[in-house]
């Protein structure tokens, strides 16, 4: 079997007040990694405060360009458009080619879900270079559904952009580990650091991969950096020849996860809509 080795680069860092204080923050962290095939980063990495689609758009196109990535998942942002303010996420390439997807369920804890509305199913692209990437928006990779559905859209890797407190990291390991099992998928979770969560909790690092068979297999600690790290795609179907959960789900509740997506679809068309 010919090996499929996959460079992914995360980045970790903190989260400035203004737009143009991250992009040129993480630009200057993201121009320090090595062409990476496919390159991720943390939950409102340009801020907590909303922007247009089109300035989303602009610094995930520099972000791509000053990392010289394949592939990049560009967290998430708040988008604004008319009276409505959703939690988007993008998939893009150095191609041009984009995927948008959002939060399924933004959280209650923050209070974001009194101001925000789900931006969508999980962002999804086929790419043109041997794999398929999926973003997960923070506490929807705590919905086992909502990852399932991402792994039989075809994603080999489910990126988790998130900001998660330093008391909550241990419940995070353990769900990307499992999700990572339960669907036989490399999970990556990205977290910023040096930051207070919303409620003043210290929000510290520790982004991390979990590989097919759920174990930790690369982490940061609570630096500001990239997380340099090597995979290889063969491991999927090596784990996937034994383990047959996503198959055995395919086959018997298939159409149940594709009639949930477009309920998804439909709920986010209608409160954007309203």
């Amino acid at each position: 079997m010919q090996k499929r080795s996959l460079k992914i680069s995360l980045i970790q860092s903190r989260i400035e007040k203004e737009y143009r204080e991250n992009l040129a923050r993480v630009r200057d962290i993201a121009s320090t990694a090595s062409a990476p095939d496919l390159m991720a980063i943390y939950e409102n990495w340009l801020g907590r405060s909303p922007i247009t689609y089109g300035e989303y758009l602009e610094a995930s196109q520099e972000l791509i360009d000053a990392s010289r990535s394949r592939v990049l998942v560009s967290g998430s942002s708040y988008i604004k458009q008319g009276g409505v303010v959703t939690s988007k996420s993008l998939v893009i390439d150095r191609s041009g080619n984009i995927s948008i997807g959002g939060k399924v369920f933004p959280s209650v804890a923050t209070g974001e879900r009194a101001r925000i509305s789900p931006g969508g199913p999980p962002a999804f692209m086929r790419t043109q270079y041997g794999f398929s990437v999926a973003s997960v928006v923070c506490v929807d990779a705590a919905y086992p559904e909502i990852v399932r559905i991402a792994a039989l859209m075809g994603a080999d890797i489910i990126a988790n952009p998130s900001i998660i407190p330093a008391n909550r990291s241990y419940l995070w390991r353990s769900i990307g580990s499992s999700r990572a099992a339960e669907n036989t998928v490399y999970f990556i979770h990205i977290n910023p650091t040096g930051i207070t969560y919303t409620d003043g909790r210290e929000v510290l690092g520790g982004s991390f991969i979990s590989d097919p068979q759920g174990r930790i297999v690369s982490e940061m600690g609570s630096e500001e950096g990239v997380l340099e790290a090597v995979i290889e795609l063969n491991e999927i179907d090596v784990i996937r020849n034994r383990w047959r959960y996503l198959e055995d789900v395919r086959g018997t509740l298939g159409d149940l996860y594709l009639e949930a997506l477009e309920r998804i679809k439909d709920r986010v068309e209608k409160r954007s809509s309203s």
